[in-house]
């Protein structure tokens, strides 16, 4: 069989597993909800503020700062059903495809890939 036929067969694999279908479901529950699309957005937007802050190297009070605004934004976005949901869906989707991923790439080369969970201080391939 050909590669590309077995990528389409398992992107369409992808597609219809239960992580998929549960993002899509609450992809579009967000997509129809104004609130949770701005909550979601301010979240990301205080992330965004809060690199880029520590990237250069802000005062410890502008941090701080930030740091207690997501706070607050992350206790919104929690309280959203489906703002919460949406993020929860899309970590479980996004573990399935880098699983997939470590399987190709272990197939491919022969070698495990780095697992901060499974990485000892030898290691020295900096997945810490």
């Amino acid at each position: 069989m050909d590669i590309l036929e077995k990528a389409k067969e398992l992107g369409e694999m992808i597609g219809s597993s239960e992580q998929m279908l549960t993002f899509k479901k609450w992809e579009a529950d967000l997509e129809r909800d104004h609130k949770a699309r701005a909550i979601l957005r301010e979240y990301q937007t205080l992330q965004t503020e809060m690199m880029r802050a520590a990237h250069e190297d802000a005062e410890k009070e502008v941090l701080d700062e930030i740091k207690q605004k997501l706070s607050l934004k992350f206790d919104e976005v929690n309280k959203c059903d489906i703002t919460r949901n949406y993020l929860e869906s899309k970590d479980r989707l996004d573990s399935l495809i880098k699983k997939v991923n470590d399987v190709l790439i272990y197939s491919i080369t022969g070698e495990e890939q780095c697992m901060p969970e499974k990485c000892g201080s030898s290691c020295g391939r900096g997945c810490r």
